[in-house]
């Protein structure tokens, strides 16, 4: 009896073992493809101020990389841009993490711009860097449209909707604020579509009170580790469950995208929460 109980005590410590590896396993794959295997996702956006030339117009939406590479040469991103066919690709801030990333911001530059139109917002990260300056340089050589506190217009056909980035709060104290820059806009183009680019996902009240009508952001990292039916954990500033963690949340008239972004945060792992290629879909 005693040998018995010896040997069943032995099985059962080996199962154990083994079903512990078994979850560690388990775990380490769910991590690697959370920080490594980029997903895109499409999400339309309707409105009745869409201009019917804008119909179907394809925006792609990358953010928060921090310097992070998909492949040499970044290739896997740039190909997943490609396949996404965008009628122009925007940039929503925390592109670098450090003054090191110079050579790795023009590579990226030099492959996005022959697939569409790039423009680019600052996030925080950019602004403690030390590398901005020679960012805004590298951003001149390859052709990337920075909106820094002002707007353009996108023409198609004979229509036309306003298309606006606002640096990050990190940015001169004596820039030009949101509501600025939209009352300029409103006085000469009070009945365009307005697009807003910005980093922050925490100022839609601010967002809603100027009248945008589609603010991309993103700053959130989806929350770093995403739990089914509960979504983001962690925000940016340490603080848990954040409320404007990732996808679409609207304020008045004005709806406001968070991107889950692309990059790590600091040393904290995505887990369950993949890279994310978002691409927004302009509906009339």
């Amino acid at each position: 009896m005693y040998f018995r109980r010896k040997k069943r005590n032995r099985r059962r410590g080996r199962r154990a073992v083994f079903v512990f590896a078994l979850l560690v396993l388990i775990l380490v794959v769910m991590g690697y493809d959370s920080n490594t295997r980029i997903v895109t996702e499409e999400f339309p956006v309707s409105g009745s101020k869409i201009p019917e030339a804008f119909n179907g117009y394809r925006i792609v939406q990358l953010s928060d990389l921090h310097g992070k590479s998909f492949g040499k040469n970044n290739e896997r991103l740039v190909s997943a841009v490609k396949s996404a066919k965008p009628d122009i690709i925007v940039i929503t801030g925390d592109l670098i993490e450090d003054s090191k990333s110079g050579a790795w911001a023009r590579s990226l530059f030099q492959s996005l711009t022959p697939i569409a139109p790039v423009y680019y917002v600052t996030g925080n990260h950019e602004w403690a860097s030390g590398g901005l300056v020679e960012l805004f340089q590298i951003i001149d050589d390859c052709g990337v449209i920075p909106l820094r506190n002002e707007y353009l217009l996108l023409t198609k056909d004979k229509d036309s909707l306003v298309l606006a980035g606002v640096d990050d709060p990190n940015g001169f104290a004596d820039q030009k604020t949101p509501q600025q820059l939209f009352s300029e806009i409103k006085s000469k183009h009070k009945d365009n579509y307005t697009l807003l680019l910005a980093h922050r996902n925490t100022l839609l009240d601010t967002y809603a009170g100027i009248g945008a009508d589609l603010v991309l952001t993103g700053h959130s990292h989806g929350g770093i580790i995403r739990l089914p039916f509960v979504g983001g954990v962690l925000s940016t500033d340490r603080s848990f469950f954040p409320k404007y963690d990732a996808g679409f949340f609207i304020r008045e008239k004005t709806v406001m995208f968070v991107s889950r972004g692309l990059g790590p945060f600091r040393h904290i792992p995505r887990f369950l929460n993949n890279p994310q290629i978002a691409v927004i879909i302009l509906k009339k």
